[in-house]
């Protein structure tokens, strides 16, 4: 209680200081916590995301025929199902089609044509990512295998061709093919990239023709990608030296034939992938991307740190004579060192609280406009470029939680110095005032 009676005096009667010292704090804790929010939301769990940390992705290969060097996101399917099928510790496989920037051309029979985003997915795309269904179902492996004409589509999809959800069992033509539609979901942010669509269209992998005929005559190439479910517990780098031992098998035979395989360190984690800086002919860098972000968090809070320091010891210097008499009578150091600490943690919790909630503000309001001009994400269609996150993938705990431990940080930054010299000053000094 002492504490909140400090603070409220030296709001009274030290308003200027005080409030500085809130506000560089609260900035402090903004600009810490935009990064960290930008860099959480490309990994944070949420539905239909919500077992990120468990699932790898599979892209495709950097190989060489005679002089010439291809890199695909992609694979055939003999290719994709031989390195990635039947791993120890995968629950669940899923094959989808590379549909990078993949709109379609949809309509109702004889209506206007619109364009939609599109995924081409199997069956088991579903047991990976937790759609919510409003109406219908997902279609299931059967449906997929058999190339059957049906579709899912989301919410607003619905309402933009029929003016409703309640469309399950009505016909649609995608690309002049008429679909039945068996499910109708809640639409996902664009965001999440890897289950954001419109359309999910089924597909056989195994009797998939590429429409690109160049691909098609180079054994091994294609436009399938996996995405691999790890059962709990297990490590990513379990999976990864299984599908190495493949890669190096699958080299040894393609030597053969005078054509080079480059492994690049697939499957990749989400927070590899988040990293958005190489693709199948360049391996992720971790270590250097965690090293990066360190050093921005440490210059982000080390220079208000030294700042505040210089604010809190003049907020000291009015207090000196106080503490002097506090001294003198038999007030130890490290109580008042304690004091101070504790005093200026409570103003530095305050701008804290402050600094998350308009960090919360701002990646709400103005993150389209952030990353539009080209940043972490790299956004690449008009619906990812202009999505916004929701309160949900910002606020989790662990932001809350990083936020509460760089405000104890920048605490013990910037009030030791000056509290530790406060208490070593002589009793006769600090009631003279001699500071």
């Amino acid at each position: 209680m002492n504490y909140f009676k400090q603070i409220y005096y030296e709001m009274r009667h030290q308003k200027m200081m005080t409030w500085v010292s809130i506000g560089g704090t609260a900035l402090a804790i903004f600009l810490v916590m935009i990064f960290i929010m930008a860099d959480r939301i490309k990994v944070v769990e949420v539905s239909p995301e919500s077992n990120r940390s468990r699932i790898l992705q599979a892209w495709g290969m950097n190989v060489k025929f005679d002089e010439s060097n291809w890199s695909t996101k992609g694979m055939d399917y003999p290719t994709v199902k031989r390195l990635y099928s039947d791993l120890e510790g995968i629950e669940e496989v899923s094959y989808m089609l590379d549909s990078y920037r993949d709109h379609r051309g949809v309509s109702l029979k004889g209506g206007e044509v619109m364009s939609m985003y599109g995924k081409t997915v199997d069956g088991n795309y579903w047991k990976l990512y937790d759609f919510n269904f409003i109406a219908g179902r997902p279609f299931n492996e059967a449906e997929s295998a058999a190339d059957m004409k049906v579709v899912v589509i989301v919410e607003s999809a619905a309402r933009k061709l029929f003016g409703e959800v309640d469309v399950v069992g009505r016909e649609m033509e995608i690309g002049g093919v008429s679909y039945k539609i068996i499910g109708v979901a809640e639409d996902v942010n664009p965001i999440l990239s890897d289950s954001y669509s419109s359309l999910y269209i089924p597909f056989n992998p195994a009797t998939y023709v590429n429409s690109d005929s160049f691909i098609n005559n180079k054994e091994y190439l294609g436009a399938i990608t996996a995405r691999l479910l790890m059962a709990p517990g297990v490590k990513a780098e379990d999976i990864k030296s299984q599908v190495k031992e493949r890669f190096t098998k699958l080299q040894g035979e393609m030597t053969k034939k005078n054509i080079e395989l480059i492994y690049h360190e697939q499957p990749y984690t989400v927070e590899e992938v988040a990293l958005d800086n190489f693709g199948t002919n360049k391996s992720p860098d971790l270590t250097h991307a965690r090293r990066v972000d360190l050093l921005v968090y440490c210059i982000l809070i080390l220079l208000p740190a030294i700042n505040l320091s210089s604010m809190t010891r003049s907020r000291l210097r009015h207090r000196v004579a106080e503490i002097g008499v506090r001294r003198a009578f038999g007030a130890k150091r490290n109580a008042i060192i304690r004091q101070i600490l504790g005093e200026n943690f409570i103003i530095t919790i305050i701008g804290g609280i402050i600094g998350l909630v308009l960090s919360l503000l701002f990646m709400s309001l103005l993150f389209d406009m952030f990353f539009a001009i080209g940043g972490w994400f790299g956004p690449t269609w008009k619906e990812q470029a202009t999505a916004r996150p929701e309160l949900g993938m910002l606020f989790t705990w662990s932001n809350f939680l990083w936020a509460f431990i760089f405000c104890f940080i920048l605490n013990t930054l910037s009030a030791s110095l000056p509290a530790w010299k406060a208490s070593k000053v002589e009793v006769a000094q600090a009631i003279s005032k001699v500071y």
